[in-house]
């Protein structure tokens, strides 16, 4: 303990005494430190952190798996739910819920809340109680005319002013036929499902919000989450439940459609869509510590040989190499922890911007911040960093002939090959790494070029798009129909105004809805081989608003509305796959169990990327939204602005809530917001990489300079030219650049193709990102070459000859 000590104050000593040497090796592992924590802190928040459940490795979500497609889906039916809650012996409790529904609050402004529709068992299989209150009970949830809620601790906090009263009031919700009564608060950051809105209160799963699921085991529209029982593994379970899944298959083929159980670990389940990139970040950050190692790594060994004749005398009034050894370690340690506190005051501030930046739909990014476990990590990294980079030239430092230092006359004689052949391979180590992130980051950034200028099928620009349910208040199919049209006429009446639509399905949103159908004029497919098609209901004016081609046939109009003939408009991408070069208008299909309900197609229109722009686009029907009404849709007006569009609402019905107002530019950004996150990340991992790299480089060279300064005295006293001494230098620098350069394609080649899930319309070998990555190193290698180059050249041969 009294060395160790001993070991510290010495360090800290000479540490202060060498202040330019300690300020750069600091600063290049503050950013490689703080890089590593702020990105371990998402992996770790979103990866490794368990759910805030009681045992939440303990919960499944259950899913389906088509045997005939392929496919997996989120959605099982309400029948199959309950078979399987009833036949399992793995399984302690299953819950079923419906998709997030989003609700508005009538206020003095309306705003918009989200819930969840689950029955009683949510709870149970969560584990999770309420802060106060209770939660729900069989008989609630079962009874049609249960009219009870729970909700969230932060609504409690925002709309009732956290009064603990709440429990027992009444509240009515927008939509809502009935008010609810309040029965439970639950504890602060309880959410579920977990997701990018926040969940607001939760519902029971009553038959009158669900009565088109609970006796139809074709209508797959629930999801589900289970515990399992004490004692049973996932894999037990999984075995289980697929044997359950085959089982009801044969029993009801028609209706489940070759499909079977998926089960899945919940935590797994929720980032699975985001765990390529986050790994992907986790292995760059890797890299800029390895290369900051290399650099700190490269000054020690600078600083070790300017310290030979100091290690000469301590190995000759007999210190060991061992103790020696020890002493340069401890200094490694104190540089690599001054630099992980520092490292952790950037990462700080940057988790503020990773949050900023996040788009929306990356689960619980909310969550990030600096617990214990990061900072753990961030120290425990620290110390095997020193010993990482403090290794090398501890070893070289101690390793010392005695005779030959302490007689030493002039500066570098004695240098050893070996020394500067391991600054060179770590100066190529660098460059390799650097390589490798930048064309990661060039990949990405080519990927993202293609995805903008793929054409969305609609135009975005100037035009706003508008969410509203019709109010409670007005009930029955004539009424809602007649309340839409006058939202219609209102926002049509706006000056300026060139075009109003609306539609139930906007591109672009984020939402999908899947229906299979029939051809009438063809042979029933079998189960499970029943095409399906994206459907949308939309008003007469929607594709203009949208600036949707029509290529065949014609619009809706207002004769096209209940009563009428049904018809339909059908997408390119529909007519190619399902007709080819037969003209569709004026056939007819149906939709499953309704084909007594035939829809004739009277229309083509263009092609419209519905839920990612990267995405093929899928077949797509349209429906006047006159004959499928609809209480929610989204409003498309061309040519206004969002104030004028509310106040034309008020005035139209001034108790009519609005839900949201966003441009239509707005949901193509956010569709690509997940691809500028990972193209922004890895960039800047990437900058620094090249800026560290650079700076090796930098670093190799004047040391090299410095070292090699009595012998380019000489070359200049006998004849060399300033042309002859700056190619020496870059002449070498290049050297070291083209094997690290080599390296780094071969490893790249290598390791970009765990990237290919991230790409669009890009090679995991592209060549001209690989060209143009490798131009970018050799020119930065050029520029940091090129002043220790300029230096040498202009060194006075007299001064250098003396050179001591």
């Amino acid at each position: 303990m009294t060395s160790l000590l001993h070991d510290l104050r010495f360090a800290f000593r000479m540490l202060g005494k060498e202040r330019a040497f300690t300020a750069v090796a600091v600063l290049t592992l503050t950013f490689a430190l703080g890089a590593n924590t702020a990105i371990f802190s998402v992996v770790n928040a979103i990866l490794l952190r368990p759910l805030p459940y009681a045992n939440a490795g303990k919960i499944i979500k259950v899913g389906t798996f088509s045997v005939v497609t392929g496919e997996t889906d989120d959605a099982t039916s309400y029948p199959n739910l309950a078979d399987l809650r009833a036949q399992s012996k793995t399984l302690d409790s299953l819950a079923m819920y419906i998709p997030t529904t989003s609700f508005v609050w009538n206020n003095e402004e309306s705003q918009r809340i989200f819930g969840t529709l689950a029955d009683y068992h949510l709870f149970r299989v969560l584990g999770t109680k309420p802060e106060f209150g209770r939660t729900y009970t069989a008989k609630e949830d079962a009874q049609g005319a249960a009219s009870v809620v729970v909700i969230s601790h932060e609504l409690w906090k925002r709309q009732f002013n956290a009064d603990r009263r709440i429990i027992g009031q009444q509240v009515r919700f927008g939509s809502a036929k009935k008010p609810r009564t309040v029965i439970g608060v639950m504890p602060e950051g309880f959410q579920f499902p977990i997701q990018e809105e926040r969940v607001d209160y939760w519902m029971p799963l009553v038959p009158d919000t669900t009565e088109n699921f609970r006796n139809e085991r074709a209508a797959f529209g629930i999801l589900s989450v289970a515990r399992l029982r004490d004692g049973v593994t996932f894999d037990a379970a999984k075995a289980e439940v697929d044997v359950i899944g085959r089982r009801l298959l044969a029993q009801h083929v028609a209706a489940n459609a070759g499909t079977i159980f998926r089960v899945n670990l919940l935590q797994n389940d929720l980032v699975k869509d985001v765990r390529p990139a986050l790994l992907l970040l986790l292995g760059a950050v890797v890299v800029v510590l390895l290369i900051g190692c290399a650099n700190v790594a490269n000054l020690l060994l600078a600083r070790a040989a300017a310290r030979r004749r100091e290690m000469a005398v301590r190995a000759a009034i007999g210190a060991s190499r061992g103790r020696i050894m020890a002493q340069l370690l401890v200094e490694s340690v104190v540089l690599s922890l001054v630099a992980a506190v520092c490292g952790v005051l950037l990462a700080a501030w940057g988790i503020d911007v990773l949050k900023a930046l996040a788009p929306r739909n990356i689960p619980r990014i909310d969550s990030v911040s600096l617990d214990l476990n990061v900072l753990g990590f961030t120290f425990a990294l620290a110390v095997v960093t020193a010993i990482i980079f403090g290794l090398a030239p501890a070893l070289s430092a101690s390793k010392t002939d005695l005779n030959e230092t302490l007689k030493e006359g002039t500066r570098g004689s004695t240098e050893g090959r070996g020394r500067n052949r391991v600054r060179n391979v770590l100066v190529t180590a660098s460059i390799a790494l650097s390589l490798v992130l930048l064309v990661g980051a060039g990949l990405l950034m080519r990927s993202f070029m293609r995805v903008t200028s793929v054409d969305p099928g609609f135009n975005y620009r100037n035009a706003m798009a508008m969410d509203l349910s019709i109010r409670a208040g007005i009930k029955g199919d004539k009424e809602i129909l007649a309340a839409m049209h006058r939202m219609l006429d209102a926002l049509r009446g706006i000056p300026g105004v060139t075009a109003v639509g609306a539609t139930d399905l906007l591109p672009l949103s984020g939402n999908t809805r899947d229906f299979t159908f029939q051809f009438l004029d063809r042979a029933p497919a079998p189960p499970g081989r029943l095409p399906s098609v994206n459907t949308a209901s939309i008003t007469t004016g929607y594709l203009r608003a949208m600036g949707i081609p029509l290529r065949a046939g014609r619009d809706f109009t207002e004769l096209d509305r209940d009563g009428t003939p049904r018809v339909a408009m059908i997408n390119e991408q529909f007519a190619r796959r399902w007709y080819g070069r037969k003209n569709p208008l004026g056939q007819r299909i149906c939709f499953e169990g309704s084909e007594d309900k035939p829809i004739e197609i009277i229309g083509v229109v263009g092609d419209v990327h519905l839920s990612d722009l990267a995405k093929p686009v899928e077949p797509m029907l349209y429906r006047p939204a006159n004959q499928a009404l609809g209480r929610y849709l989204t409003y498309i007006v061309r040519g206004t602005n969002a104030s004028s569009m509310r106040a034309a609402i008020r005035a139209a019905d001034p108790d009519q809530p609005i839900v949201e107002i966003r441009t239509l530019e707005s949901y193509r950004a956010d569709s690509l917001a997940r691809r500028r996150f990972n193209l922004t990340l890895l960039g800047i991992l990437s900058t620094i990489a090249l800026i560290l790299a650079a700076v090796g480089i930098y670093s190799l060279m004047s040391y090299m300079v410095t070292q090699r300064t009595s012998e380019i005295g000489i070359r200049m006293a006998l004849g060399a030219g300033t042309s002859d001494v700056f190619r020496l230098i870059v002449g070498n620098a290049l050297r070291v650049v083209a094997v690290g350069v080599a390296v780094g394609i071969a490893a790249a080649f290598a390791t970009t193709r765990v990237m290919s899930s991230l790409l669009y319309g890009v090679g995991t070998n592209d060549p001209a990102t690989f060209t143009a990555i490798c131009v970018v190193i050799a020119s930065v290698a050029l520029v940091a070459s090129w002043l220790p180059a300029r230096r040498a050249s202009r060194v006075d041969p007299l001064v250098a000859i003396r050179y001591d």
